[in-house]
Formats: structure tokens, sequence, C-alpha cells
């Protein structure tokens, strides 16, 4: 009886130190019990524990993640779904647009050129998935963002060494100065020299990063939309008036279609030797500046090496199948979209009412 007693009171002693350490970890963790933080909470934890981490990280490492996450979208890759209206364009509508387009940035004025880029944009959120436009959109505008900056100080921050070979003012009767009706500064921004930002700085620097973002951007909205085999087709329809002199625009437009085929596998090889390389683990800091350069030019000569390599095999397998030149090849197309006549209308429209509107405000 006493030791039935005694195995009892042990059980109710060990009890009561367990709910102790319970009490005391909730105390400490809450406060005497308090709730767990809300999930909202504990995801901000995270995220702060991940961005620290992040920012731990040597820049090869997050050189090389970000190359990673290049190379893992398909920038000259045909995308049949969603449908979207720039499916239902011709080819060679497309490439007018694209010819047009280029002209229209070159001669248009500053805001015009900026608002060409805005809706080329725009067009991008619309017609691509959102993994393919935020992650084009971010670098290509990165990339735009350096080409006006470094454009807008560096095109005249040199004054030009120029001669003067006219005569003073005071030489030629002309002791006065005419005072403009509304002020005009040619020199916006001045920083004792070093950094010039002029009119003329400014232009040039809307130009370029116009042009590049409009190029790149509208040419990855045409090989987004449209077959590889459609758009060499196209191009072999424009070139057919130069086939009398002597042009091979068979061989110009089955050059292309190559190029937009071997885009993939360059994209594709270029992710693998990362990926191999992210599988190493290899240790950044230890490898210093000299070591990484190492790697770096051991991963250039192994990719193109790999390059050639898959090269010579396609020529090995189309001289196998029967591949004589492009004079002697008929392209077989597959229309995975059927165009419309309302959407060609409706580009061509668009076209023109672009071109009048340019020339309306030049």
């Amino acid at each position: 009886m006493h030791a039935a007693d005694a195995h009892l009171d042990w059980g109710d002693e060990s009890t009561s130190w367990w709910s102790g350490k319970a009490a005391a970890a909730a105390a400490a963790d809450g406060g005497g019990g308090a709730a767990a933080p809300p999930p909202a909470a504990a995801a901000a934890r995270a995220a702060g524990k991940a961005g620290k981490e992040s920012e731990k990280l040597p820049l090869q490492q997050r050189l090389l993640n970000g190359i990673l996450n290049v190379s893992n979208v398909p920038y000259s890759s045909f995308v049949p779904h969603p449908i979207t209206p720039l499916h239902k364009v011709d080819a060679q509508i497309k490439q007018l647009w694209l010819l047009v387009l280029y002209i229209i940035i070159a001669r248009a004025t500053p805001a015009l050129r900026v608002g060409i880029a805005a809706a080329v944009a725009g067009l991008s959120i619309l017609c691509l998935p959102r993994r393919l436009w935020v992650s084009q959109l971010q670098r290509l505008g990165f990339i735009c963002g350096l080409i006006l900056l470094f454009t807008a100080i560096g095109s005249d921050s040199v004054p030009p060494l120029l001669q003067q070979h006219s005569l003073p003012g005071s030489m030629e009767g002309l002791n006065m100065r005419l005072a403009p009706d509304t002020p005009y500064s040619y020199v916006l921004l001045d920083l004792g020299g070093f950094v010039t930002v002029t009119r003329r700085s400014v232009n040039l620097a809307i130009t370029a990063a116009a042009l590049t973002f409009c190029a790149l951007q509208s040419a990855s909205l045409c090989l987004v939309t449209t077959p590889g085999e459609e758009m060499a087709l196209a191009l072999g329809r424009w070139l057919a008036p130069l086939r009398p002199l002597g042009v091979p625009t068979q061989r110009i437009a089955f050059t292309l279609l190559l190029s937009l085929r071997f885009m993939s596998l360059v994209f594709e090889e270029v992710r693998n030797l990362c990926l191999g390389l992210a599988a190493r683990g290899v240790d950044w800091r230890a490898q210093g500046g000299r070591g990484s350069l190492e790697i770096l030019g051991r991963l250039v000569v192994r990719l193109f090496g790999n390059l050639f390599a898959r090269s010579e095999k396609i020529s090995q397998a189309m001289v196998v199948r029967g591949f004589l030149g492009p004079q002697q090849h008929h392209l077989y197309l597959m229309r995975s979209n059927e165009t419309t006549l309302l959407g060609n209308v409706g580009a061509l429209a668009l076209l023109v009412a672009l071109c009048a509107a340019v020339a309306y405000v030049r």
C-alpha cells in the first residue's frame, strides 16, 4: 500500500515537474503562456533571415545566380500559349513593324521616344506570361537605365577643342547682346566641370536608351509570338525582289532559321555549365579575384568548345538526312496558330496611325 502510494506520489511530482518546465518555456517564448506569433510575423522573420543570408553571399555567387535566372528565360523561344492578339498577326507585318519602329525612334522627338518605349513595355505586359515579362523588363530596364545615365553624363562632359575662326563681336560693332524673350539654358547640370549634363546629352541619352529598349524588347515580342519557320519564310518573301540581282535570299532566310534554333541551345549550354559549377559548391571567398577569373576563363573555353561540338553534330545530322543546301531544301511550315485578317488589318492600321502621329508632331 505504501509502495503504491509512493509510486502515485512520484507520478504526481513528475507530472508537476513537466508542467512547470512547459510553463517556463511558454513564459520564455511569449511571456506566461502567450499565443504563438502570427504567420505573417514568422514569414517576415524568415524573409529577413533570407535577406541577410543573400547579403552575405559573395559577389561571384550572386553573379552566378543572376546568370542562372537569365538563362532560365527563353528569350528567343516560341510560346504558343496563351494565345494573344500578336499570335494572330502575320510574320511579315511584324517584321515591317520592327523596321518602321526603328526608323521612327531615330527620327522622333524625345517625348515620343519615351512614349513608344512605354507602349512596347505595356504590350509586353499584356501579351507575355508574367514569368517572362517580369524578368525581361527588369533586366532590360536596368541596362537601359545605365545607358541613359552614362550617356547623359559622359557625352558632353569633355569640352571639344575648337579654335575660333570668327571675329569677336566688339570688332564687328556688336557690343550689345540681345536678351532672349524666354530663358534658355543649354547646360542643365554642371558639377564643377567633372559632370556636365546638357540638352544635347539628354537627347542623345534618351535616343540610345529608347532605341536599345525597343529593339531588344520588340524583337523578343516577335520571337515569342511567332515560330522561327514563319520568321524565315517572311524574310524570304521580303527579299524575293532581290533574287534576280543574284542575292542569296534562301540562304539568308535559312541562316536566320538556324540562328533562332541555335540560340536556345546557347541558353541551355550556359545554364548547364552554371548548374554544374553551382553543384560543386565552390568557396568563392577562398578563391579570391585571381581564382575567380581562372574559373571564368575555363567556363568560357568549355562553353565555346561545347557549342562548336554541338554545331558540328547538327551539321553532320543534316548531311546524313540528305540536306544539300538552302536551294534544294524545302521548308515545311507547321502552323501552330493561324493568322486572321482582322489582326493583320488592325496591325497595319496602327502602324499607319503611328507614322501619321510622328509626322504631325514633327
